[in-house]
């Protein structure tokens, strides 16, 4: 699967051009750039997951090791971190609603971790494999948008 970078679409597109996932989410220009960050983390993790299948699994398991080193439980965190940096960086531009930050990203995690597994898996077909991605970064923008 190749994970593509996305560009943001325009203000009237995201606020209801019908058949577009995007166009589902009800955006306006203000959350362009809060499109743009978590549109990237998202298809560089699920790009690296679906390339690295092997090596995420591991980094996963692993870590969990006794015997796993500092720097793999710090390799492994690094991404998550970096979520949650996002996150906090959004909430304090009012982007993204209030909450622990950890509670707040749990479902954005949540939602790419399993579109990765699913389509590592092949259990997506194709269409929902090479556009699902589109329409996962659609849903967790929905859910982080300020009430």
């Amino acid at each position: 699967m190749e994970v593509r970078a996305a560009r943001p679409p325009p203000a009237r597109t995201m606020c209801g051009e019908a058949g577009s996932a995007r166009g589902q989410g009800g955006f306006g220009e203000d959350d362009a750039a809060q499109f743009l960050r978590l549109d990237a983390a998202a298809r560089a993790y699920v790009g690296f997951a679906v390339a690295n299948a092997a090596l995420l699994d591991l980094m996963f398991s692993a870590k969990h090791s006794p015997e796993a080193s500092q720097a793999l439980g710090a390799t492994a965190h690094r991404w998550s971190e970096q979520l949650l940096g996002l996150i906090g960086d959004g909430q304090r531009r009012g982007e993204v609603r209030k909450g622990p930050l950890e509670q707040v990203a749990l479902p954005v995690f949540a939602a790419l971790h399993g579109f990765a597994d699913l389509t590592v898996s092949g259990m997506l077909p194709e269409s929902a494999a090479e556009h699902g991605l589109d329409d996962v970064i659609a849903s967790v923008l929905r859910q982080c948008k300020p009430e």
